[in-house]
């Protein structure tokens, strides 16, 4: 099994707005996939020097690069409004393409931070696996020799924050990346083949070979474009003997796989499994999406098989598992959001496995709680602790599956509007069923305020969303909300995130008697 790498709490994405920078800031140090830089002078060659070789070594695992900020973060005022022009993107890639190759990709936005500027870079990974300069990168120094950083042909990586030039280490690295990256080309030529196949299905005339075959044939080892149109297929010829057989095969697969410490293949199978709930859920099938879902409960207690009681930290594996189950849950939660499907919202949270302690009310909290204790969600600094964006972490899952986002375009912010929304709906489900004795910790917070807000005010707005999500009295809505913005404030205040409800709800809850002034 490939030796797993050090944990970093920076998700990796292309966004650059300013969530994302308040999200970085509030990590308060660097990381081989996060630079901070006091300041640049773009209009310096020294400065683009030295940009163009911390670029390029950010090019083999991507990352970002925050421009106007001491190593914790905090804003230094050395960058200009000026300065900061000059990372605009459309100005900024020319600029670097004289020493970085064609295939450079970069994204940049300015944004006002305490009163200063500061610059969000991201570098997403080359595809080549890494970035060779194409000139020397040298600038003068009065009175002295110019200085190299680096020549025609070299190649820079990150070793821990530093940008260096690549060594056996940084080898072994690249040719990881580059690895990866050919898979993943393998993996789409071999999709687009399968996706032809799934034209056919659409039409019938390819269904034959698995939806009216042998129901050994539709299996999850299919690509998920053919298993998707296959279950399609099955649903309008009423057959479900394959779809039965499926599920039952999938506990045992993910078993082999969670036993062989294969986890790409797993995360695979939990793909796989995500697509046809994301299908049953956009059809209305709502039998089979609930019987997806049981089968992912099932899945989840493989992690508690064979093992001793988990008293502090959880086997890392089982903690893997969980972990990569519940972000395909958020996601999930986040398309029934948008289709406005509140019973699969609370089918999709109220789960919980009966190997879990009776402490757990749902799986979200135990799994968050698992991950966190195997170091897998958290990161700690001294006596600092840092936690991951679990949100960011569900978006790269839509990102990655078209059937989670049949309505809207991978970049959407609707996307991750959608995933504060159900991550909030979540934590009043969890107070509903525990009669406000538990919530879940409230990740949305670290989000603007308006992208949750709305949730809240159609939750008082519709009497069959209130009714299935939050059934208690009024007095009861009002104290789960109140203590549902009192944690979000605690947890969204280092990231400039969650601010408080809208009037109305305010005015709700203290209609109902809650002192909104309480600590």
């Amino acid at each position: 099994m490939t030796q797993p790498q050090p944990h970093e709490p920076v998700v990796v994405e292309p966004v650059v707005n300013r969530e994302k920078l308040r999200e970085l800031l509030a990590l308060e140090t660097e990381y081989p996939t996060l630079d901070f830089k006091s300041g640049c002078d773009l209009g310096e060659k020294r400065e683009q020097v030295e940009l163009a070789k911390d670029v390029g070594a950010m090019s083999v695992r991507g990352g970002f690069l925050v421009i106007g900020v001491d190593g914790q973060g905090k804003p230094t005022g050395k960058l200009t409004v000026e300065q900061a022009k000059l990372f605009d993107e459309a100005r900024l890639r020319p600029r670097l393409l004289k020493w970085l190759p064609d295939t450079l990709e970069i994204y940049s936005q300015a944004h006002g931070v305490d009163g200063h500027q500061v610059v969000l870079v991201h570098v997403p990974p080359n595809p080549a696996g890494c970035a060779f300069f194409r000139a020397d990168g040298q600038y003068d120094q009065p009175g002295k020799a110019s200085k190299v950083v680096f020549r025609e042909g070299e190649v820079f990586y990150r070793d821990g924050t530093q940008s260096v030039r690549l060594n056996h280490q940084g080898l072994e690295q690249v040719i990881r990346q580059r690895v990866e990256r050919e898979r993943d080309r393998w993996e789409a030529e071999r999709a687009e083949t399968y996706r032809r196949l799934a034209d056919e299905l659409r039409a019938g005339a390819a269904g034959q070979h698995v939806a009216q075959g042998p129901a050994v044939e539709f299996n999850l080892a299919l690509e998920p474009e053919v298993l998707v149109e296959a279950a399609i297929e099955l649903l309008r010829a009423n057959d479900d003997i394959p779809l039965r057989r499926l599920l039952s095969r999938a506990v045992p697969d993910l078993r082999a796989l969670f036993r062989s410490g294969d986890e790409e293949s797993a995360s695979g199978l939990l793909d796989r499994l995500t697509c046809l709930a994301a299908t049953f859920l956009e059809l209305g099938r709502r039998e089979w999406f609930e019987q997806v879902i049981d089968t992912l409960v099932s899945i989840y207690g493989v992690g508690f098989e064979n093992e001793a009681p988990i008293v502090n930290a959880p086997p890392r594996h089982s903690a893997v598992l969980w972990l990569a189950i519940i972000e395909r849950v958020l996601a999930l939660g986040a398309l029934a959001v948008r289709r406005r499907n509140w019973r699969a919202v609370r089918d999709l949270v109220a789960r919980r496995h009966a190997d879990m302690h009776e402490m757990y009310t749902t799986w979200l909290r135990h799994a968050m709680t698992m991950a966190s204790r195997a170091e897998l969600l958290t990161t700690r600094d001294g006596d600092h602790e840092v936690l991951d964006s679990l949100l960011s972490r569900a978006r790269n899952v839509v990102r990655r599956l078209e059937w989670l986002r049949p309505d809207v375009e991978p970049e959407d912010e609707k996307i991750l509007t959608s995933l504060t929304q159900f991550d909030f709906l979540a934590a009043l489900v969890t107070m509903a069923d525990s009669n406000n004795k538990s919530g879940t910790f409230p990740n949305f917070a670290r989000f603007y305020a308006q992208r949750t807000q709305p949730a809240a005010q159609r939750l008082l707005l519709e009497p069959d969303m209130r009714k299935v999500l939050y059934p208690g009295a009024d007095h009861q809505l009002a104290e789960a909300l109140h203590t549902i913005d009192r944690e979000a404030q605690r947890a969204g205040f280092r990231y400039d995130g969650w601010e408080g409800y809208t009037r109305d709800v305010d005015a709700f809850i203290r209609e109902q008697g809650i002192d909104t002034d309480e600590p």
